[in-house]
């Protein structure tokens, strides 16, 4: 398993197309590499970044918990 854990762009980028050219390049890869699924994640209020993986894949509702390791 691999990780891109942030993206993030200046304003003038967005909606250029470089996420789902991004995405794309990903999946060649994850093809030849054997893998199945391109898990993504969106925060609440991201419509952008939600659009877009509505667009390319189906919408699972789960839970995420972030546990803290220090005091």
């Amino acid at each position: 398993m691999s990780s891109i854990s942030t993206i993030l762009r200046a304003e003038a980028h967005r909606r250029c197309g470089i996420a789902s050219a991004l995405i794309e390049r990903l999946r060649e890869i994850a093809i030849s590499r054997g893998a199945w699924i391109i898990y993504v994640q969106a925060d609440y209020g991201d419509g952008p970044a939600i659009a877009l993986y509505e667009k390319l894949g189906v919408r699972e509702e789960v839970l995420r918990f972030d546990i803290n390791v220090a005091d």
